[in-house]
Protein backbone atom coordinates (compact mmCIF):
# COMPACT_ATOMS: atom_id res chain seq x y z
CA UNK A 1 0.00 0.00 0.00
CA UNK A 2 1.66 3.21 -0.80
CA UNK A 3 1.82 5.81 1.82
CA UNK A 4 0.43 9.38 1.19
CA UNK A 5 2.18 12.64 1.68
CA UNK A 6 1.50 13.24 5.04
CA UNK A 7 1.77 9.57 6.21
CA UNK A 8 5.28 9.34 5.04
CA UNK A 9 5.88 12.37 6.24
CA UNK A 10 4.71 10.96 9.79
CA UNK A 11 6.74 7.64 9.45
CA UNK A 12 9.75 9.22 8.25
CA UNK A 13 9.93 11.59 11.82
CA UNK A 14 9.21 8.48 13.83
CA UNK A 15 12.25 6.80 12.19
CA UNK A 16 14.35 9.62 12.54
CA UNK A 17 13.30 10.03 16.03
CA UNK A 18 13.87 6.12 16.72
CA UNK A 19 17.22 6.14 15.54
CA UNK A 20 18.12 9.66 17.19
CA UNK A 21 16.70 8.05 20.55
CA UNK A 22 19.07 4.91 19.67
CA UNK A 23 21.93 6.91 19.24
CA UNK A 24 21.15 8.93 22.35
CA UNK A 25 21.78 5.82 24.57
CA UNK A 26 25.17 5.41 23.12
CA UNK A 27 26.53 8.46 23.55
CA UNK A 28 25.52 9.09 26.93
CA UNK A 29 26.53 4.97 27.92
CA UNK A 30 29.34 4.19 25.30
CA UNK A 31 33.15 5.21 25.14
CA UNK A 32 36.43 5.91 22.91
CA UNK A 33 35.24 4.53 19.03
CA UNK A 34 31.63 4.00 19.76
CA UNK A 35 31.08 6.81 21.58
CA UNK A 36 32.80 8.81 18.65
CA UNK A 37 31.05 7.07 15.66
CA UNK A 38 27.82 7.39 17.23
CA UNK A 39 28.38 11.10 17.89
CA UNK A 40 28.82 12.17 14.85
CA UNK A 41 26.61 9.80 13.05
CA UNK A 42 23.39 11.43 14.95
CA UNK A 43 24.54 14.86 13.92
CA UNK A 44 24.71 13.86 10.33
CA UNK A 45 21.28 12.21 10.48
CA UNK A 46 19.84 15.58 11.82
CA UNK A 47 21.32 17.16 8.76
CA UNK A 48 19.71 14.39 6.37
CA UNK A 49 16.22 14.48 8.06
CA UNK A 50 16.30 18.03 7.38
CA UNK A 51 17.72 17.73 4.14
CA UNK A 52 15.16 15.35 3.15
CA UNK A 53 12.28 17.74 3.86
CA UNK A 54 14.13 20.74 1.85
CA UNK A 55 11.29 23.05 3.26
CA UNK A 56 14.14 25.43 4.85
CA UNK A 57 17.20 25.95 3.19
CA UNK A 58 18.04 28.30 6.49
CA UNK A 59 17.97 25.64 8.58
CA UNK A 60 19.88 23.14 6.36
CA UNK A 61 22.27 25.03 5.70
CA UNK A 62 22.96 26.02 9.67
CA UNK A 63 22.46 21.64 10.17
CA UNK A 64 25.40 21.70 7.10
CA UNK A 65 27.36 23.82 9.48
CA UNK A 66 26.81 21.87 11.97
CA UNK A 67 27.87 18.80 10.97
CA UNK A 68 31.27 20.61 9.62
CA UNK A 69 31.79 21.84 13.04
CA UNK A 70 31.82 18.86 14.66
CA UNK A 71 34.03 17.53 12.00
CA UNK A 72 36.70 19.43 13.28
CA UNK A 73 35.80 19.19 17.13
CA UNK A 74 34.44 15.23 17.06
CA UNK A 75 36.60 13.82 14.15
CA UNK A 76 39.74 14.91 14.10
CA UNK A 77 42.18 13.89 16.18
CA UNK A 78 43.79 16.33 17.82
CA UNK A 79 40.56 18.54 17.72
CA UNK A 80 40.68 21.82 15.52
CA UNK A 81 38.54 24.72 17.96
CA UNK A 82 39.18 27.02 16.17
CA UNK A 83 37.53 25.80 12.69
CA UNK A 84 35.04 24.05 14.53
CA UNK A 85 33.53 27.66 15.89
CA UNK A 86 33.87 29.18 12.50
CA UNK A 87 31.72 26.25 11.73
CA UNK A 88 29.22 27.00 14.40
CA UNK A 89 29.24 30.93 13.99
CA UNK A 90 28.58 30.04 10.57
CA UNK A 91 25.34 28.16 11.38
CA UNK A 92 24.17 30.97 13.96
CA UNK A 93 24.92 33.08 10.91
CA UNK A 94 22.02 31.38 8.96
CA UNK A 95 19.44 30.83 11.45
CA UNK A 96 19.94 34.71 12.05
CA UNK A 97 19.44 35.48 8.67
CA UNK A 98 15.74 33.30 8.61
CA UNK A 99 14.80 35.05 11.85
CA UNK A 100 15.47 38.58 10.88
CA UNK A 101 13.85 38.11 7.38
CA UNK A 102 10.63 36.75 9.41
CA UNK A 103 11.43 40.12 11.43
CA UNK A 104 11.62 43.06 8.86
CA UNK A 105 13.30 46.19 10.68
CA UNK A 106 16.79 47.14 11.04
CA UNK A 107 16.66 47.77 15.43
CA UNK A 108 17.20 43.81 15.73
CA UNK A 109 19.74 43.86 13.16
CA UNK A 110 21.68 47.02 14.72
CA UNK A 111 21.50 45.97 18.17
CA UNK A 112 22.97 42.63 17.44
CA UNK A 113 26.17 43.99 15.82
CA UNK A 114 26.39 46.41 18.46
CA UNK A 115 26.41 44.18 21.53
CA UNK A 116 28.49 41.94 19.08
CA UNK A 117 30.77 45.01 19.27
CA UNK A 118 30.67 45.32 22.98
CA UNK A 119 31.33 42.05 23.50
CA UNK A 120 34.39 41.90 21.68
CA UNK A 121 35.89 45.08 22.87
CA UNK A 122 35.44 43.94 26.37
CA UNK A 123 36.92 40.46 25.75
CA UNK A 124 40.11 41.95 24.25
CA UNK A 125 40.23 44.66 27.20
CA UNK A 126 40.26 41.65 29.91
CA UNK A 127 42.38 39.18 27.80
CA UNK A 128 45.21 41.73 26.91
CA UNK A 129 47.79 40.58 25.31
CA UNK A 130 45.93 36.64 25.57
CA UNK A 131 43.48 37.60 23.34
CA UNK A 132 43.96 34.89 19.98
CA UNK A 133 41.57 33.79 17.07
CA UNK A 134 39.63 31.55 18.96
CA UNK A 135 38.53 33.59 21.99
CA UNK A 136 37.12 36.18 19.19
CA UNK A 137 35.07 33.99 17.25
CA UNK A 138 33.94 32.29 20.18
CA UNK A 139 32.60 35.36 21.65
CA UNK A 140 30.78 36.40 18.75
CA UNK A 141 29.12 32.74 18.25
CA UNK A 142 28.17 32.82 21.71
CA UNK A 143 26.45 36.59 21.66
CA UNK A 144 24.77 35.60 18.19
CA UNK A 145 23.96 32.35 19.89
CA UNK A 146 21.83 34.39 22.69
CA UNK A 147 20.40 37.11 20.30
CA UNK A 148 19.23 34.28 18.21
CA UNK A 149 17.23 32.66 21.45
CA UNK A 150 15.77 36.08 22.06
CA UNK A 151 14.62 36.43 18.64
CA UNK A 152 13.39 32.91 18.09
CA UNK A 153 11.10 33.57 21.42
CA UNK A 154 9.82 36.93 20.44
CA UNK A 155 8.77 35.04 17.32
CA UNK A 156 7.85 31.61 19.12
CA UNK A 157 4.45 30.77 17.69
CA UNK A 158 6.50 30.64 14.49
CA UNK A 159 10.06 29.00 15.45
CA UNK A 160 8.60 26.55 18.87
CA UNK A 161 10.99 23.89 18.29
CA UNK A 162 14.30 26.41 17.18
CA UNK A 163 13.60 28.19 20.45
CA UNK A 164 13.64 25.25 22.10
CA UNK A 165 16.51 23.85 20.56
CA UNK A 166 18.86 26.89 20.80
CA UNK A 167 18.04 26.84 24.36
CA UNK A 168 19.53 23.25 24.47
CA UNK A 169 22.60 24.18 22.25
CA UNK A 170 23.38 26.74 24.95
CA UNK A 171 22.85 24.81 28.13
CA UNK A 172 25.57 22.78 25.86
CA UNK A 173 27.82 25.12 25.37
CA UNK A 174 27.79 26.05 28.72
CA UNK A 175 28.48 23.02 30.56
CA UNK A 176 31.68 23.08 28.04
CA UNK A 177 32.71 26.39 28.81
CA UNK A 178 32.63 25.53 32.90
CA UNK A 179 34.44 22.19 32.35
CA UNK A 180 37.17 24.30 30.68
CA UNK A 181 37.14 27.32 33.01
CA UNK A 182 37.41 24.76 35.82
CA UNK A 183 40.52 23.10 34.57
CA UNK A 184 41.81 26.01 34.05
CA UNK A 185 40.35 29.50 35.19
CA UNK A 186 37.69 28.95 37.60
CA UNK A 187 38.83 26.85 40.57
CA UNK A 188 35.36 24.68 41.67
CA UNK A 189 35.72 23.00 45.18
CA UNK A 190 35.55 19.40 45.19
CA UNK A 191 32.32 18.42 46.78
CA UNK A 192 30.47 21.38 45.65
CA UNK A 193 26.65 21.15 43.95
CA UNK A 194 28.92 22.28 40.77
CA UNK A 195 31.43 19.85 40.85
CA UNK A 196 29.55 17.05 41.57
CA UNK A 197 27.27 18.17 38.28
CA UNK A 198 29.91 18.42 36.27
CA UNK A 199 31.37 15.19 37.18
CA UNK A 200 28.62 12.92 36.18
CA UNK A 201 29.20 9.50 34.71
CA UNK A 202 28.14 10.35 30.86
CA UNK A 203 29.08 12.75 28.72
CA UNK A 204 26.71 16.25 30.43
CA UNK A 205 27.10 18.43 27.43
CA UNK A 206 25.68 16.05 24.87
CA UNK A 207 23.23 15.32 27.56
CA UNK A 208 21.55 18.39 26.29
CA UNK A 209 23.61 18.58 22.67
CA UNK A 210 21.89 15.67 20.53
CA UNK A 211 18.47 17.29 21.87
CA UNK A 212 19.00 20.23 20.65
CA UNK A 213 20.02 19.40 17.39
CA UNK A 214 16.69 16.75 16.83
CA UNK A 215 14.64 20.01 17.51
CA UNK A 216 16.18 22.37 15.08
CA UNK A 217 16.26 19.68 12.53
CA UNK A 218 12.56 18.89 13.21
CA UNK A 219 12.01 22.92 13.30
CA UNK A 220 12.24 22.45 8.92
CA UNK A 221 9.75 20.91 8.51
CA UNK A 222 7.67 24.49 9.44
CA UNK A 223 6.56 26.61 6.95
CA UNK A 224 7.60 30.12 7.36
CA UNK A 225 4.53 32.16 6.60
CA UNK A 226 6.00 35.69 7.42
CA UNK A 227 8.84 35.28 4.95
CA UNK A 228 6.77 36.31 2.14
CA UNK A 229 5.95 38.96 3.86
CA UNK A 230 9.46 39.99 4.62
CA UNK A 231 10.49 39.94 1.36
CA UNK A 232 8.33 43.05 0.23
CA UNK A 233 10.08 44.85 2.90
CA UNK A 234 13.75 43.87 1.79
Amino acid sequence: MKLSGQKWNTALTLAFLAVSLLLYYFILTAGGALLLATSYAAIVLCFLFALSGWQNFWIIGGLACTVGADFFLVVLSPIQQFWGMVFFLGAQSLYAAMLHRSRPGKVFLWLRITLTVVAEIVTVAILKDATDPLAVISICYYVNLIFNIVMAFLQFKQYKLLAIGLVFFLLCDTVIGLQVMSGSYLPIPAGSLLDKILSVPFNLAWLFYLPSQVLISLSSSQRLPCVKRADKNL
